[in-house]
């Protein structure tokens, strides 16, 4: 059963938000199948006509969730390498830019069927948040710290591409066995160090 907020969640105009935190919820708990508007209209305990005013269809609200999605993302980014930060030397660049991969990696496998909607056809390419940098800007911004510790060569415009491609697969496949044999952050942090060492070489 998706879990909903109180059936008053819907008053003082915060329907809109009771409708994506319904959404959201169902997302984490694997449900998005099941899902209509119609459907959390009811278990919200309003009139269907009152939520498609909001959302005229389940894509619509799908949508909303995907960047609500990027949001959290983004939020899990800044906890642990805040956007305005700098590292203080190369090993402190290499250990950020790891550790941005094992935030990305884990928020996947934690909360897959909400990165599977994020990345999906009503998800945002560019990870668009509304109140944050993206999280390609944490890519591009790691990356440019990479190259002025020489540790890669200077950023071309297909290797910021590349690294997200890399570390977006390897948490596409976490589930396989090959990788579920070992724990994520040893997996992560051979393959970030695969990354680096492609785009020291590169050119």
């Amino acid at each position: 059963m998706i879990q909903t907020k109180p059936r008053d969640a819907h008053h003082h105009g915060n329907l809109k938000e009771a409708l994506v935190d319904y959404t959201l919820n169902a997302a984490n708990e694997g449900l998005l199948a099941d899902l209509s508007v119609r459907r959390a209209a009811r278990d919200l305990g309003v009139s269907p006509g009152a939520a498609y005013r909001h959302f005229p269809d389940k894509n619509a609200l799908l949508q909303s969730v995907a960047e609500r999605g990027f949001d959290a993302l983004a939020a899990a980014f800044e906890e642990v390498v805040p956007f305005d930060s700098v590292p203080r030397n190369a090993a402190d660049a290499a250990n950020r830019f790891t550790a941005l991969a094992m935030v990305y990696v884990s928020f996947a496998n934690e909360r897959t069927e909400l990165w599977r909607l994020m990345f999906g056809p009503f998800g945002m390419a560019t990870g668009k948040t509304s109140v944050r940098p993206s999280t390609y800007d944490w890519l591009g911004k790691s990356l440019a710290e990479l190259a002025h510790y020489e540790l890669i060569k200077p950023p071309e415009s297909g290797a910021q591409f590349f690294a997200w491609s890399a570390i977006h697969g390897m948490s596409d496949l976490q589930g396989s066995p090959a990788l579920r044999a070992q724990p994520i952050a040893a997996s992560v942090e051979r393959q970030c160090e695969m990354i680096l060492r492609a785009l020291a070489n590169s050119g």
